[in-house]
């Protein structure tokens, strides 16, 4: 859809209305969601073809973000551009200085805006949003007919306006020959800046514009503004709720009984060395399925690894503190008990076995030879197979790794200090079949590894492409070094080959949990399958 497209972003502002968040840190890069601000605009634009982007930075950001979007996108054929506003003389300046790039119909966008992109692109629009009487002289508000197109702008206004429609940081130019002609065009001042409304009506002047209804908006420019999206934007699967109290308490609601396991675990770790690494437990005895926990600002794991430019220091440091903390509970805290290697078995193999079954695509289930990226595979069921007895060996020893487990050891459940490399686990599974803090601790470690080299981060954060053209090929959007966190794993005595199987067990599993989002099923398919078909090779079978 956005091959014919080009996208302008404007961040050359200080933030200074998010002062102190952004001293030094640009507001684009704020995290949103679990991931920087930024890329919840413009990855869905990537995954959907778009390749040209031109970005108004300043000199103190430049770097940063040019450092954060090399990263996450170096395998990608994306041309980027980036300029340098030199003066803080307002976005109407910024967006002149892209004049000489643009050469397609253009999205302009706003660095603290977060909105879903509309559908329409028949022709130029304004998106708005309908503001509150109270807050219209924050914003550009837009008058229009009841066709739609836009009549009268006033920035700012002073006095009372008749409309609600705010314009929220997101255009369209579908003529970008008229765009490239008013940008050469003098503007004036208007409150001491060059604002984007006196190029709006230049473009009116010759062409008409419509307004665009956006109605998941958030305006993360200002402190207040940040705050509440935040609150507001939790990452959770589709079947639990999460919400941040003014106490500063996360609450989680469920509509599975699977909840209820996570507060016995909360209860039952009480006076062990778990209990410090997680936030302080709310039980809420007035719902049955909800319960709070103390909110820590930190950011997750995930986000450092899947979107900061880490360089192999600071992730071996990292990494390494958290390698050693979890090894050191999991050993304080072992018992014996042969009922875990029967649990382990339902859990690593009738449970695959039962996941499998409920994937809409039997079809891939079924085959024998699955192609993928232009390499022949045995396809799962064959693997399966083969594997049988290994992970039947993996099951019987399980007596001697049975200690307290969190059960979802995954970048996205453990949070990070860097200030202080301070972790704190949430999302704890609480069952390994049945309702227990104990567990394999191969489980975690090998949930880790389906992070740092499954890539598991990246896939539900769709930096990938994925297509079924003549088999089954994709790409990730960086590349990938996981030989460091396995050799902190060698290091600590863990047996690399059977945490890779479990691994591979896990991305098959899980692969009919995200029945919302078939590609990513089909990117857990892959790792499944070439994970699977390494350790055939690595086990001599």
């Amino acid at each position: 859809m956005y091959r014919d497209k080009q996208l302008i972003i404007l961040m050359a502002g200080k933030g200074t209305r998010l002062y102190p968040l952004t001293l030094g840190f640009p507001k684009c890069l704020l995290s949103i969601r679990q991931k920087p601000a930024i890329y919840n605009m413009i990855v869905p634009l990537i995954n959907e073809g778009l390749r040209d982007i031109t970005i108004v930075v300043n000199m103190e950001n430049k770097e940063l973000i040019t450092d954060f979007l090399k990263s996450s996108f170096g395998n990608i054929n994306l041309n980027i551009n980036y300029i340098v506003q030199k003066s803080a003389s307002g976005p109407g300046a910024a967006l002149k200085l892209t004049e000489s790039y643009i050469n397609k119909s253009t999205i302009l966008l706003l660095g603290d805006t977060l909105c879903t992109f509309p559908k329409n692109y028949d022709n130029s629009w304004i998106g708005v949003n309908e503001v509150d009487e109270s807050e219209k002289y924050k914003y550009c508000m837009i008058e229009c007919n009841n066709k739609n197109d836009i009549i009268k702008i006033i920035d700012k206004p002073k006095g009372v306006v008749a409309t609600k429609n705010a314009a929220i940081g997101l255009y369209y130019f579908k003529n970008y020959k008229l765009l490239k002609k008013i940008l050469k065009e003098k503007i004036s001042k208007v409150f001491g800046e060059y604002q984007l409304s006196s190029y709006f009506n230049l473009y009116m002047a010759e062409e008409n514009i419509k307004i665009e209804k956006i109605d998941d908006w958030e305006d993360i420019g200002t402190l207040e503004g940040y705050m509440q999206t935040n609150k507001d934007n939790f990452n959770c699967r589709n079947f639990n709720t999460l919400y941040l109290d003014d106490l500063g308490v996360i609450h989680k609601k469920s509509k599975y009984n699977k909840i209820v396991s996570e507060m016995s675990w909360f209860k039952e770790i009480e006076n062990t060395d778990y209990e410090k690494l997680t936030p302080k437990f709310y039980n809420n005895n007035k719902f049955v399925f909800e319960y709070g926990i103390e909110y820590y600002d930190y950011l997750t794991l995930s986000e450092y690894m899947t979107f900061y430019p880490l360089i192999d220091y600071s992730k071996t440091i990292i990494f390494e503190s958290l390698l050693k903390k979890m090894l050191d509970i999991y050993l304080k805290n072992k018992i014996v008990s042969l009922e875990f290697n029967d649990l382990f078995h339902d859990i690593l193999i009738n449970k695959t076995f039962d996941r499998i079954k409920l994937w809409d695509r039997q079809d891939l289930v079924k085959r024998e030879k699955v192609s993928i990226n232009g390499n022949m595979y045995l396809g799962i069921l064959k693997c399966l197979e083969k594997l049988n007895t290994s992970i039947e060996k993996i099951c019987n020893s399980s007596i001697d790794f049975v200690t307290i487990i969190h059960g979802d050891m995954a970048f996205s459940n453990i949070l990070f200090s860097p200030r202080s490399l301070n972790f704190k686990l949430i999302d704890a599974r609480g069952n390994f079949g049945i309702d227990t803090i104990y567990g394999d601790y191969r489980y975690d470690l090998a949930k880790l590894r389906h992070c740092y080299h499954g890539r598991y981060d990246e896939i539900v954060n769709d930096l990938f492409n994925i297509d079924e053209d003549k088999g089954i090929n994709y790409y990730f959007y960086k590349d990938n070094d996981y030989k460091i966190f396995d050799d902190l794993m060698i290091k600590y005595n863990i047996d690399i080959l059977d945490i890779e199987l479990i691994e591979a067990l896990l991305f098959i599993s899980m692969i009919p949990l995200h029945d919302d989002y078939p590609n990513r099923q089909l990117m857990f398919f892959c790792m499944g399958i070439e994970i699977l078909n390494s350790q055939i090779k690595k086990r001599g079978l």
